[in-house]
């Protein structure tokens, strides 16, 4: 089985929150797993327990409610087998055994190192969250994004035009420019970060898994893919969490994370949670290496 690879996308410079879309696939370094989009390694054991522990109601969710939707969905999974038919067969097989999930997309989450969504356009574009199979959220609510518009999903965002007291059609045209690039560009890799106290993969705020931040242990990132499916207006993401200890990074990368949690600008530290104590402690210790 192979090593985890190391994802580190931290740049020093002020964070923002744009897109930070890359053409897929795209070189970094790790060969042609780079090109895969779901990747088998020495940490599968561990993701696909957790993933089938069980947590149904906050996992895997089906709000298909149109023959459009039910076309996207299938035409979706088809895609999902066919890509772990070429790049991990032994997965594919484990989802044909499995006897316990409650649906063939269900299947293919439980027996995956990554996370799904499959996003619909729907009669206005501006999308619609139709399957759900999410067990490593980071600190948000899977059941809480089942169902609702991309533009609910990413309201909370800093910088998202989607926010509460931005004007209703700024907020339309927004999600449907964002669901267009979505479902008729790409695909596309990108990389989000942040530290914590635990390597848990699951950080659902009910999962008891996560650590309160006294100290800094972990570095987590999430290596997300967007696959466009314009023939049924849909879009598949899918989510892959890493968690390496700090201690195994080494003095330089230590010192570009440090930095930038340094420069991080205000308002986007609050949303991450990452204007604690701790945060402060570890950027004192660590930016001057």
């Amino acid at each position: 089985m192979p090593e985890k690879l190391l994802f580190f996308p931290v740049d020093p410079a002020p964070l923002t929150m744009k897109a930070g879309l890359i053409r897929f696939p795209h070189d970094f370094g790790h060969g042609d797993a780079d090109a895969r989009v779901f990747l088998v390694d020495d940490d599968l054991a561990r993701a696909v327990a957790e993933k089938r522990k069980g947590f149904a109601d906050r996992r895997s969710f089906d709000r298909i409610e149109t023959p459009d939707e039910r076309r996207a969905a299938d035409e979706v999974t088809a895609f999902v087998r066919a890509r772990l038919a070429d790049e991990a067969p032994e997965r594919l097989a484990a989802v044909d055994a499995d006897t316990g999930a409650t649906s063939p997309f269900d299947a293919l989450g439980r027996a995956l190192q990554e996370d799904l969504v499959v996003m619909h356009a729907g009669p206005d574009g501006t999308g619609r969250a139709v399957l759900v199979h999410v067990s490593f959220p980071s600190g948000w609510r899977p059941e809480h994004v089942a169902g609702t518009s991309f533009r609910e999903i990413h309201g909370p965002v800093p910088g998202f035009p989607g926010r509460a007291g931005d004007d209703a059609e700024v907020r339309a045209a927004a999600a449907r420019s964002m669901m267009d690039a979505m479902i008729k560009r790409g695909p596309y890799v990108r990389f989000v970060w942040t530290v914590c106290a635990d390597d848990a993969l699951d950080h659902h705020p009910d999962s008891g898994l996560r650590a309160p931040k006294t100290t800094i242990t972990h570095f987590r990132v999430e290596r997300q893919l967007t696959w466009p499916f314009p023939e049924v207006s849909a879009s598949l993401f899918v989510i892959r969490t890493f968690v390496y200890p700090i201690a195994e990074l080494g003095a330089e990368r230590v010192r570009t994370l440090a930095e930038a949690l340094a420069n991080m600008p205000p308002e986007i530290r609050r949303y991450k949670g990452l204007d604690d104590d701790a945060i402060a402690k570890f950027v004192s210790e660590f930016s001057g290496l």
